[in-house]
């Protein structure tokens, strides 16, 4: 089976440098490293580039654009646009990957196929001692099949979803044809020649959920490019915080999805590559 020849790892970051640190931790203890680590920040903070000018991680590429409001899609592109590598892995800042989370992903990888994780999002109790540097990401992936109680009485959400499995491993051959019905925008990997087919992230969205998940996962699909899980062999946990979109702002997505939808428009016209726009 064909695997990849170099791994860039895209990493979504606004401002939180705290929980990038956290992260690039947790990327010095991965068991399969990646080729390069793309820091795609939406905006251009000097806390950020004091972290980054600070980092000895190597392979570190830091790119920033105007901070003008919400454009994640615009700064993915960015990284995608400069990425070397022949696989994507695409996860956000404030999430912390497992220490075989790249080895899943690469186990996982396939041309013409995404592969798609979940996320266990942890408690607000438990962030805090991350981030207090009391608990590490490696006593609480070690520990975290047995301490489900505490988890639950913290207030973590889809605990299941941080539960490791070996992605070669029988138990995980077992559910490793479970339907995908959606994709999740902070845990996914694909061959960069498969997000080049769709134009990468549409640029349209200016708001944050839909535009960098759920509109990705139907466009890849409309292009024959099948989502497939990587459940519980690639897996990150979010560290807790207040959610930042509303009825509202999934309202103004839910538009945009639906014209594209009823035009069939698997390739956006606002992407890695600008396409002039026919009328609506």
């Amino acid at each position: 089976m064909i695997k990849p020849k170099r791994i860039s790892l895209i990493i979504a970051v606004y401002k939180n440098t705290a929980a990038l640190k956290i992260l690039f931790d947790a990327i010095r203890k991965q068991s399969v490293k990646a080729d390069e680590i793309i820091i795609a920040e939406d905006g251009n903070c000097v806390e950020m580039a004091q972290l980054m000018a600070s980092e000895t991680l190597p392979g570190v590429i830091h790119l920033t654009q105007e901070d003008t409001g919400w454009r994640k899609a615009r700064s993915l592109n960015n990284a995608i646009k400069k990425a070397s590598g022949d696989y994507l892995i695409i996860i956000d800042g404030d999430c912390i990957p497992h220490p075989r989370f790249v080895e899943g992903h690469i186990a996982c990888s396939e041309p013409g196929k995404v592969c798609c994780g979940k996320r266990s999002e942890l408690g607000e109790k438990i962030t805090k001692e991350i981030y207090d540097h009391t608990l590490s990401i490696q006593n609480l992936t070690k520990n975290y099949l047995f301490n489900a109680i505490s988890h639950h009485r913290a207030g973590t959400r889809h605990y299941e979803e941080g539960i490791y499995l070996p992605y070669t491993g029988w138990m995980a051959r077992l559910l490793k044809n479970r339907h995908v019905r959606y994709m999740i925008g902070c845990n996914y990997s694909c061959y960069k020649q498969d997000m080049l087919a769709i134009n990468g992230l549409d640029e349209d969205y200016t708001k944050p959920s839909v535009g960098e998940d759920i509109d990705l996962g139907w466009r890849f699909r409309g292009l024959g490019i099948e989502l497939k899980s990587c459940r519980n062999s690639a897996n990150i946990y979010h560290l807790y915080h207040k959610k930042n979109f509303n009825a509202d702002t999934l309202k103004e997505n839910d538009a945009i999805l639906k014209r594209n939808f009823d035009a069939n428009r698997y390739v956006c016209r606002n992407g890695l590559e600008q396409h002039p726009k026919e009328n609506e």
